[in-house]
């Protein structure tokens, strides 16, 4: 939870890929998983399920479509690869709404475990693949 003003998600350098749009991107779920801690420290469960739902499905359309057109643009090899696995985040994203929405509620906790995961493996690892490609193509 946040506390005494400390985020519960800090952003920090291990995040940071030095691209600036992209680290503005990866800062922004930063900032929502510490705005649903937020809101449940609050007591409002309901509204920040719901709005962590939406702006997480928001979020990852909208930052996949950039990340994967920046990739292109930059000739990246492993786009294809890449382009799976943000596929297949949609889709558990979108079956945990499912499983909320019916019920479960389970499923939020699964899936901000889920954002939390991906913040820290897929940004730090595979997102870490491209930055190092712009840098060994001295475009970084």
């Amino acid at each position: 939870m946040v506390k005494h003003g400390i985020s519960v998600v800090q952003w920090g350098p291990e995040l940071e890929l030095g691209i600036p749009e992209i680290d503005e991107q990866h800062r922004r779920l930063v900032e929502m998983l510490n705005e649903f801690y937020r809101e449940l420290e609050e007591g409002h469960k309901h509204e920040a399920a719901r709005r962590f739902f939406e702006e997480l499905e928001q979020y990852v359309n909208e930052h996949f479509t950039y990340e994967e057109a920046f990739m292109r643009k930059i000739g990246f090899p492993e786009l294809e690869r890449h382009r799976k696995t943000h596929e297949l985040f949609k889709k558990l994203v979108k079956e945990e709404l499912k499983r909320y929405e019916s019920g479960d509620e389970k499923a939020l906790r699964e899936a901000v475990a889920l954002a939390l995961s991906w913040l820290y493996t897929h940004i730090t690892r595979t997102d870490r693949k491209y930055a190092e490609y712009l840098k060994e193509k001295g475009l970084l």
